[in-house]
């Protein structure tokens, strides 16, 4: 589509047909920023970037295993036997779980595509097409959820049941995590002001 217009405006340019070239102008410069918009909005929606929460669960002793690499302090860098320092070292824990209801799907198993509405809807989005409108509310785009896996609900670490050691441990791989999911996002923002999307 936009590949048609741009030869029709480049025609009505050849013709010497300068305003009507220009409003062929504004209708790719106003297609092209809506399609960047919606694809900015996919790449930074949540349900696009959901991690399957099952992933280091034990049904069987109903646990979570996490892991996470902890820096090392000036103090607590070591030397290894053949010579090498370390400054950081990986920590792996297994945590007592819990179920709980799914915070993206809120319980139901499945989310709205994401390619269809994120970024949001407007009224107009149904007026305009009024069996989108009816296909949209009846499910009809919707996918199992990527956080639960259409499960409803999700294993989550048991903080009650952590002793002072685990909860320790367990507050540093927090922090480590949102230190990191904060760097995979300036990532995302990145890459996209490099393809031209913007922030």
């Amino acid at each position: 589509m936009l590949k048609d217009l741009v030869k029709l405006a480049n025609k009505l340019d050849a013709k010497g047909l300068q305003k009507e070239a220009d409003v062929i102008d504004r209708l790719i410069t106003a297609s092209w920023g809506s399609r960047m918009l919606e694809d900015r909005n996919y790449m930074m929606d949540r349900r696009t970037n959901a991690k399957n929460a099952f992933e280091g669960y034990n049904p069987r002793s109903k646990t979570i295993t996490v892991s996470f690499t902890k820096y090392l302090d000036d103090d607590d860098m070591y030397e290894d036997e053949d010579g090498n320092w370390h400054e950081e070292e990986e920590v792996t824990l297994t945590l007592p779980a819990r179920m709980e209801v799914c915070d993206l799907c809120s319980g139901s198993g499945k989310v709205v595509n994401p390619s269809i509405d994120a970024g949001g809807l407007t009224q107009d989005d149904f007026d305009r097409d009024p069996d989108f409108e009816e296909e949209y509310f009846s499910g009809a785009y919707d996918i199992g959820c990527p956080q639960c896996n259409g499960n409803n609900v999700m294993p989550v670490v048991n903080e009650a049941a952590l002793d002072d050691e685990q909860k320790k441990k367990y507050y540093q791989f927090l922090e480590q995590e949102s230190f990191e999911a904060a760097e995979r996002e300036a990532d995302r923002r990145t890459m996209m002001a490099e393809m031209g999307y913007g922030w």
